[in-house]
């Protein structure tokens, strides 16, 4: 396990306190998710943001791009709470509480990445999805951080002589469209 994922609760409910003071990164990919959706000439009646935050998409969906009804679901209440949707589950990336082929729409922005089993994640979202139903998701990259990463081992060593995993780890972007077809995604 690289993720505690009762820490990665409480670090998401500590940063609700005063998230929107710094969720910049959030509002960008969120806004770049909307305009790929209204792209795609279709309705989703019923959609689901994956790891929604404090609701960074939903206010950008607002019935844009054909979403009907968005259900928002999370790791930390405390983020949930500040999102503008009534429809919210609490729950764990890694085992989602949604029932098969019940969604038209499945969208995960920069929550992914924190998960440890990944594949096992990627499986249960399509496994919600209806047989013609959309993913799209959004997670760091392998080399996201690099320089910082590279610093900090240097520093490191430096100054204790050893290095420690300072950083997260990420997906190399050349393995997730394999990740999408063993979770049985069609056109990754």
């Amino acid at each position: 396990m690289v993720f505690d994922r009762q820490q990665v609760r409480r670090q998401r409910a500590r940063a609700a306190q005063n998230f929107e003071q710094y969720d910049f990164l959030f509002r960008e990919v969120a806004g770049r998710v909307v305009d790929r959706l209204k792209d795609i000439n279709r309705r989703f009646p019923t959609a689901w943001d994956v790891g929604a935050h404090s609701g960074a998409l939903a206010d950008r969906l607002s019935n844009a791009a054909g979403v009907e009804t968005l259900i928002q679901s999370d790791l930390s209440s405390a983020l949930l709470r500040r999102g503008p949707i009534p429809r919210k589950i609490v729950c764990d990336e890694e085992a989602l509480p949604i029932a098969p082929g019940s969604l038209d729409l499945a969208v995960s922005t920069l929550s992914l990445h924190w998960v440890n089993d990944l594949p096992g994640s990627l499986l249960q979202v399509r496994q919600s999805l209806r047989p013609d139903g959309l993913f799209i998701g959004t997670l760091f990259g392998g080399d996201t951080l690099r320089e910082l990463r590279h610093c900090l081992a240097e520093a490191e060593m430096e100054i204790v002589g050893g290095i420690h995993q300072r950083a997260s780890p990420f997906t190399d972007v050349r393995d997730v469209g394999g990740l999408l077809q063993r979770a049985g995604f069609a056109l990754p």
